[in-house]
């Protein structure tokens, strides 16, 4: 079964903490997305020391879709349990990669790609990533983006390239494409739109578990 993170995008802390709270025993993570307005054009709450007023059991990802990630990863570590990074966002991925190495670091680094970036510029980077974020629209940064196909093959691909790796699939994701992920060999798929549009989230987490 596809397992669903809840993504959060909001304008301020304020918002951030009461949607972690209305999670609270929903799901075992959630994603918060962090953007500068320079990598994508929006701008969200992004003051990572805010975190420490945070309590409950939610593992939490920060999906930094920011320019020089390199420049902040080390504030976020410590206060979150994994980093998303991307690729197209940094010329120094292998210093940011030995920031994450040594058993003791519990926060795991992550990489996303957007849709259009071919797989096989992470080709040299398979043996030291284990988690990958395929993002599944076309425009990033926006919640309730239309869903693209062209994800599928790439999962699958990705699946043959690296059997080990967490792959997670990140936009316009509905229940009904939730079971062709996970055949492509997707682990979990970030949801945004749909459950913050919906009544009821706990009911709209159900709802991808029917397929």
């Amino acid at each position: 079964m596809l397992e669903i993170i809840p993504s959060i995008i909001a304008p301020s802390f304020v918002e951030v903490k009461e949607k972690l709270e209305s999670l609270e025993g929903l799901t075992t993570w959630v994603e918060l997305d962090i953007m500068d307005g320079v990598f994508v054009p929006n701008v969200s709450w992004q003051s990572e020391e805010d975190l420490k007023e945070v309590s409950g059991k939610i593992k939490l990802s920060a999906h930094l879709m920011m320019e020089n990630p390199e420049a902040l990863v080390e504030d976020w570590q410590g206060l979150v349990d994994r980093i998303i990074i991307h690729y197209e966002a940094t010329d120094n991925l292998e210093e940011i990669i030995k920031r994450f190495d040594g058993k003791n670091n519990p926060c795991k680094l992550g990489l996303a790609l957007e849709l259009e970036t071919p797989l096989e510029k992470i080709l040299p980077f398979l043996d030291k990533i284990r988690i990958f974020q395929l993002m599944s629209i076309a425009n990033i940064g926006y919640q309730g983006e239309k869903f693209d196909v062209r994800v599928l093959p790439k999962i699958k691909r990705l699946r043959e390239m690296s059997p080990r790796a967490k792959i997670i699939v990140d936009g316009g994701i509905k229940p009904e494409i939730a079971d062709e992920l996970f055949q492509a060999g997707a682990d979990s798929a970030v949801v945004g739109s749909y459950l913050w549009k919906s009544e009821n989230i706990k009911d709209s987490i159900k709802d991808f578990s029917r397929f």
